[in-house]
């Protein structure tokens, strides 16, 4: 191995972006040492306590290299497909999401990596920042768990900074485990499936929900039973696609975007959308 840098670009710089990935970096794997890898390759060298420059010398790479996948179930590139469904990549993240931010109507006040307060309560905002928040951020926040976002409240927390190396932690240990439990409730089946269909199910109901009743739910419940029938499971990324009819392309395209990625993941696996 020799050290890598801002402008280094091939294979040598796919092999680290998958190592920075395993802590959870949520960076393409383009092979370009570019603005982003570099504020990784920082962010990286405080996660593992080895002080030094931004660049990646021998010694880091190897400790990346020995690093474990961030979770059984999604391993680094499912992690990273839906860290970057929730905030687009790690540049987007320090620009638009490192402060909170109410993303629609019925939404609560957002933190993090998709973390909505509307859905947890002040003892599980507790447990899962408690050891991230300062005492005055977290009072504040706690008053916001459970309700809607209005702009009121979002500019009562509005200077509030959690940085990317303070958010992947709660994303990686509290909030991916929740919802894959989630996912195995809705689809029994998953732990049965290759890595990248496995994280295109825990990526929907990251962001739905795992209730399958009533028509708004009806794909959902159809890719349930298509599991459960086994044989060809092509048919689980029409239902992915077909989902989109749910949402207007005017002011909702991201969710549209999201169920058409999470089809060409599950046709196509990670190497498709340049996460492996």
């Amino acid at each position: 191995m020799s050290t890598l840098r801002r402008g280094d670009n091939g294979d040598p710089v796919k092999g680290l972006q998958r190592g920075l990935n395993k802590l959870g970096s949520l960076l393409v794997v383009d092979g370009d040492f570019g603005p982003s890898t570099e504020a990784a390759v920082v962010d990286a060298r405080v996660a593992l306590g080895a002080p030094g420059p931004a660049e990646a010398d021998d010694p880091l790479q190897a400790a990346l290299v020995g690093l474990p996948d961030p979770s059984p179930e999604l391993t680094s590139p499912g992690v990273s497909f839906i860290g970057r469904e929730e905030v687009a990549g790690p540049a987007e993240y320090r620009r638009q999401y490192s402060h909170p931010i109410w993303p629609t109507k019925p939404s609560g006040i957002t933190i993090g990596i998709g973390y909505d307060l509307i859905a947890v309560s002040k003892s599980k905002l507790a447990a899962d920042w408690g050891d991230v928040l300062d005492q005055d951020a977290f009072d504040r926040l706690a008053l916001l768990v459970g309700v809607a976002g209005t702009a009121k409240r979002l500019a009562s927390v509005a200077d509030i900074e959690i940085p990317l190396p303070s958010a992947v932690p709660v994303f990686l240990k509290r909030m991916l485990p929740d919802h894959i439990k989630k996912t195995r409730t809705a689809y029994p089946s998953l732990d049965t499936l290759p890595a990248a269909r496995r994280s295109a199910l825990i990526s929907l109901v990251f962001n739905r929900g795992n209730d399958l009743k009533g028509d708004r739910r009806r794909e959902m419940k159809t890719i349930r039973d298509l599991l459960a029938a086994g044989g060809d499971l092509s048919p689980v990324a029409d239902q992915l696609d077909a989902m989109t009819r749910l949402w207007n392309p005017a002011t909702e395209g991201g969710l549209i975007k999201r169920r058409h990625r999470e089809a060409v993941l599950w046709r196509s696996g990670f190497e498709a959308l340049q996460l492996a």
